[in-house]
């Protein structure tokens, strides 16, 4: 999914032109304080956060993309960036039946390691070290989950991204990321400075990067305690800061870009050397190739969400879903408030729980009717239910009514969460309340092979030098 910063405050200073603004910071978000500036003051200093747009993205395979919107002549301020440094190993990670094979790996490699030791110790050494406990005087395998090496992990295996990688601005030679959080700046896609027009025997026109980007020395803010730009910092200082805030980029139009045209930037040689390796080598098979046993379920398991949601006509009660079961990447969910209707609720289901429920029964159950009304189908009212019943709604008609078990979600507010035990039964249940949902961390972002690649500021030359701390691979 999406990640969302809560930076309305920065904005809206930064719009005003008030970011370096002693007073109002000293005020603390004063509601009395004069927000109203002069216009010229306005354009003199301020930044205009609405030159961009969400839309539909000219390439097919892109999904959403930022459009212009309005006019930008060549050399304006299309978007500030403002970016949060993340560190990059923050971004690994492994899953728990992976972390028991690194311990596995690790004890045993430790053992190996004592053994060494000991074998080449002479007699003397030996019994003081028996004494002494060897494996407290031997230097072995880091133990410490911190360690993102390569080398620390079993033969075969790797660290996996997190999809925030995707999003993020990085350098190859560095173990810092920036995380933009502007406006819509998430939205910009990738394209090439430069396109080579002649691929074989084919000639095309494809759109180029119509945006650079830079340091916005204007609303770059030097660090609270230190005073020193965060830019001339090591990663360690940068990372301990108390307010990592200050950072700001801005996205810069290399040409002039009309209204409605969609901004996209170059990801860098980096990023384009990575996503057409993945390409050449996609869709890669998910199970266990090497036979490790890290693969996840195989590709012909999975179907989106989305499509399950335009073949699936019909929803499969359980019992039938025993035989016909849906993919298990997804899962049913309907829009229902616990709090609409009856006010005994908690009374009714008691009396419908205390009754046997047969779904191979023809007898009717007893069930609290669903109920329309407004702002219901609003996404904080999906929740997750297991359909145990359907019949036509008129007789004879095609069109089915539903019952269902109405269940928890996380993150439900407490009078509108079912109480502990008890068994929420729901009838007459449209099929249009019902959504299929993706199954945390299992579409089609996070199946196995998945493309994660930092977007590349190598050839820029605004990576600072100072966060440069990795050696080069080549």
């Amino acid at each position: 999914g999406e990640v969302w910063v809560d930076r309305w405050w920065w904005h809206q200073r930064l719009a005003l032109g008030l970011a370096n603004d002693k007073d109002i910071i000293n005020n603390n978000h004063d509601d009395n304080y004069n927000y109203k500036k002069d216009v010229r003051q306005l354009r003199q200093q301020g930044t205009c956060l609405d030159n961009l747009q969400p839309g539909r993205s000219s390439h097919p395979d892109h999904g959403r993309g930022a459009m212009a919107s309005r006019f930008l002549p060549k050399g304006s301020i299309v978007a500030p960036v403002p970016v949060l440094p993340v560190p990059r190993d923050e971004l690994r990670y492994l899953r728990k039946k992976e972390w028991k094979e690194v311990e596995k790996w690790r004890k045993k490699k430790r053992k190996e390691m004592e053994l060494k030791t000991i074998t080449n110790l002479d007699d003397q050494t030996k019994a003081e070290s028996r004494e002494q406990g060897v494996g407290k005087k031997v230097e072995t395998i880091e133990e410490d989950d911190g360690d993102n090496t390569e080398a620390a992990l079993p033969p075969g295996m790797k660290w996996r991204q997190q999809l925030l990688l995707n999003y993020c601005f990085g350098h190859v030679n560095s173990s810092v990321l920036l995380f933009p959080y502007g406006l819509f700046v998430n939205f910009i896609n990738h394209a090439p400075s430069e396109v080579v027009r002649n691929l074989g025997d084919e000639k095309y026109d494809a759109p180029v990067a119509n945006v650079g980007l830079r340091w916005s020395d204007r609303w770059v803010e030097r660090d609270t305690v230190s005073g020193k730009d965060p830019r001339t910092m090591s990663p360690e200082e940068l990372f301990s800061r108390p307010n990592p805030a200050g950072l700001v980029l801005e996205y810069v139009a290399l040409r002039d870009i009309r209204p409605n045209e969609e901004i996209l930037f170059d990801y860098g040689s980096q990023w384009a050397n990575a996503w057409n390796e993945h390409v050449r080598h996609h869709p890669a098979s998910s199970s266990d190739d090497n036979g490790n046993g890290y693969g996840s379920p195989p590709l012909n398991d999975y179907t989106p969400a989305y499509i399950m949601e335009e073949v699936a006509t019909n929803l499969r009660t359980a019992e039938e879903q025993l035989t016909y079961p849906y993919p298990d990447n997804v899962f049913t969910a309907c829009f229902y408030r616990y709090s609409d209707g009856n006010d005994d609720h908690y009374d009714d289901d008691k009396k419908f729980n205390a009754q046997s429920i047969n779904t191979n029964s023809k007898t009717k159950t007893r069930a609290i009717p669903w109920k329309m009304s407004r702002g219901l189908f609003d996404m904080t009212n999906l929740r997750p239910c297991k359909v145990i019943d359907r019949e036509p709604i008129q007789t004879g008609g095609k069109k089915m009514a539903y019952t269902a078990i109405i269940q928890n979600r996380p993150g439900l507010s407490p009078e509108e969460q079912i109480p502990k035990g008890v068994k929420h039964i729901v009838s007459g249940i449209p099929r249009e309340a019902f959504r299929f949902v993706d199954r945390p961390y299992t579409s089609d972002v996070h199946l196995e092979g998945a493309f994660r690649q930092n977007i590349g500021l190598e050839s820029l030359g605004v990576f600072p030098t100072a966060w440069l701390d990795l050696k080069s691979e080549e």
